[in-house]
């Protein structure tokens, strides 16, 4: 119960108690109405001894009500050390789900701990210890992970951890791994020296300079990450993926199983190798580098209506289909009259053409020009989308909509780098490294399940839970200790009750 004041239309001002219910306020009693400052500190009196008598009758006492003295209060809080506050729910909520997949097989409690923490606030393993002491109350030495870091390497977790994502997949969330989507990418370490697993290679994140590994990726339709596999720093991306395809088809006996990856991966020799394997393929096509004859052929055939298909028959049953969308056209005309803005701008400065533009091309030493053929190569491609694959019997729309969804790995790639701090990598060994990689891995598919169970991003489901603190409380006096949580708010209340945790008050 708590006392209001309401003023009324004739300026005078009401005084009442008030109780909450639910989401909503209920009059318990009108005390009165006060026209001066005088008349309202009478009546909020008489409000408070009404609510004070009100508790008495309920049994519930208050250090709060007036029949307390102040100093008596006051002597009473001085008995009280309020002495850590942790954040017990966001602990509870991610172990909760943790071991809902059923990461729990893995029996390693520093292990589970070093996921949970990655997801709530990645940081480095020195820094992870602290975290995990001052905010969950978990105590680990350094020693400790990194013993824990080497068991993950040694003990083959990643086979655990991969079969225990599959199995969950198909029992829980009924999926039948029919497709497979496939993606690379690349994380620098801060350091300079190369050595057989960290080397200088193609970066995505533009780090040319410092070593890096390669880190490839399959996930599922329903965006969970299924396996990871690591490669040295200088690998060619597009020879990654039969290896990952190979090992997840073998371990989790796949059949007919359609692999879905970008334009990177296209090249002659993996299509081929896809092909002897007899797998079905769905990859990206760079409408760019077809023939001049194919180039034609598309561009004045295909109609210029949305959702507009056409498929093209290539060598060894392989088709091309090209797809054309008025949203990706709006799209590409909007980039490419930026670029040419751009590349004018950039001509204006000659000196300034230090990099390579697309519309820009050398007409002799250190003199520039548009390239005018190109930029009518663009418009003629605008808004057309092309897809190769040895999948005939789809459906245009199935092949597209498969396709579409490779956006499922390149979001498990963002999350990784962005959410839960894949990169840089500081580790040296090779153990350390795959054992990181493994927590990013575990602790993705933990987010990735979270995130489609509470429709928020994880990074906001993580701000909120953060916000819910459990208060530690010790009489110096007896030593008696208890607790106390903050108060939770209705989206802190709608996620405890998804982990099943309904005994914060």
């Amino acid at each position: 119960m708590f006392i209001r004041k309401v003023k009324n239309s004739s300026g005078n001002t009401a005084i009442q108690v008030i109780r909450k219910t639910g989401r909503k306020n209920r009059i318990i009693k009108h005390i009165g109405t006060a026209r001066t400052p005088l008349e309202i500190q009478q009546l909020k009196a008489i409000a408070q001894k009404f609510i004070d008598n009100e508790r008495i009758k309920s049994g519930v006492l208050s250090l709060f009500d007036t029949r307390y003295q102040e100093n008596e209060l006051d002597e009473l809080l001085q008995r009280l050390t309020f002495t850590q506050a942790f954040d017990t729910l966001t602990y509870r909520f991610l172990r909760y789900f943790y071991e809902t997949i059923g990461f729990s097989e893995v029996k390693d409690e520093c292990f589970a701990d070093l996921v949970i923490t990655r997801i709530a606030s990645p940081a480095s393993k020195r820094k992870t210890r602290d975290i995990l002491e001052q905010k969950f109350g978990r105590s680990y030495s350094l020693t400790g992970i990194y013993r824990s870091l080497r068991r993950s390497f040694t003990d083959n977790y990643k086979e655990t951890i991969e079969q225990v994502i599959y199995n969950f997949a198909k029992l829980n969330l009924h999926e039948e791994i029919t497709v497979l989507f496939f993606d690379v990418t690349t994380l620098y370490f801060e350091a300079f020296d190369e050595d057989e697993v960290r080397k200088n290679g193609f970066s995505k994140e533009y780090r040319h300079n410092q070593p890096q590994i390669v880190v490839a990726l399959t996930v599922t339709t329903s965006g969970i990450p299924l396996t990871m596999k690591m490669f040295e720093g200088d690998t060619f991306e597009g020879h990654t993926m039969l290896p990952c395809i190979e090992e997840a088809r073998d371990k989790f006996a796949l059949d007919n199983i359609i692999v879905v990856a970008d334009a990177a991966m296209l090249s002659e020799d993996n299509l081929e190798k896809l092909e002897v394997k007899q797998l079905k393929y769905i990859v990206g096509a760079r409408l760019g580098n077809i023939s001049h004859q194919l180039f034609e052929k598309i561009t004045a055939s295909l109609p210029k209506e949305d959702k507009a298909c056409m498929r093209l028959p290539l060598e060894n049953d392989r088709i091309m289909l090209v797809g054309y969308s008025e949203k990706r056209a709006a799209k590409d005309r909007h980039d490419r009259e930026k670029q040419i803005q751009k590349a004018k701008e950039t001509l204006a400065k000659p000196q300034s053409v230090v990099r390579r533009y697309k519309f820009i091309s050398s007409k002799g030493k250190g003199q520039f020009k548009l390239n005018q053929k190109l930029i009518e190569k663009a418009e003629k491609l605008e808004g057309i989308k092309g897809y190769i694959t040895n999948a005939q019997e789809l459906k245009d729309e199935e092949i597209i909509e498969k396709y579409t969804e490779l956006w499922q790995v390149e979001k498990s790639f963002r999350m990784s780098k962005s959410d839960l701090k894949a990169r840089p990598v500081f580790h040296t060994l090779r153990e350390s490294i795959e054992a990181h990689l493994l927590i990013v891995f575990t602790a993705l598919a933990v987010s990735r399940y979270i995130e489609d169970i509470s429709k928020m991003s994880i990074t906001r489901v993580a701000d909120i839970l953060s916000q819910v603190k459990e208060i530690m409380v010790e009489d110096k006096v007896s030593g008696q200790k208890s607790s106390k949580y903050t108060n939770l708010n209705e989206e802190a209340l709608r996620l405890a009750k998804l982990a099943n945790i309904d005994w914060v008050t």
